[in-house]
């Protein structure tokens, strides 16, 4: 608030008329006085719907997250995880809960080096279309990458 609360000239040139000074001044009544809580609470009752609001709106997301029926987990799906992180990541498709796009290089490198292990540690392990499928997902972030500033 400001520390000069006198009126200055050119409040008082351009101030309202007779009757909205005199609502002001009941309404700071209203605020001060101790056995009157009317003000306080229509503040409350406000703060209180908005969560409300908010709160309904999530508890219908969570019900939603509760019944969505998930893919068998599989190797091809744990590719497209960290690929659709990835490309989320560079930029490349819009978040789907926001719908804007948000770059974060560390966060796209984190994926492709997620993928690079898993492409280590399973070597030998991994039949040919499992092999081909890794190995394809990793070339093209690899090059979406660099190719990404």
């Amino acid at each position: 608030m400001s520390e000069n609360t006198e009126p200055t000239e050119e409040s008082i040139q351009e101030s309202p008329p007779a009757t909205e000074p005199q609502e002001e001044v009941n309404e700071e009544e209203a605020a001060t006085a101790s056995d009157e809580n009317t003000e306080p609470q229509a503040a409350q009752t406000v703060s209180e719907s908005e969560p409300a609001e908010e709160s309904s709106s999530v508890e219908e997301q969570l019900e939603d997250l509760e019944n969505i029926e998930f893919p068998e987990a599989s190797f091809d799906m744990l590719l497209m995880q960290h690929h659709t992180q990835a490309m989320l990541a560079l930029g490349l498709i819009p978040d789907p809960a926001t719908g804007k796009v948000i770059k974060n290089k560390s966060a796209a490198k984190f994926h492709i080096d997620m993928l690079s292990i898993i492409q280590e540690r399973t070597k030998g392990n991994l039949n040919d279309g499992e092999a081909e499928a890794l190995n394809g997902v990793l070339h093209n972030l690899r090059m979406m990458f660099v190719n990404n500033p």
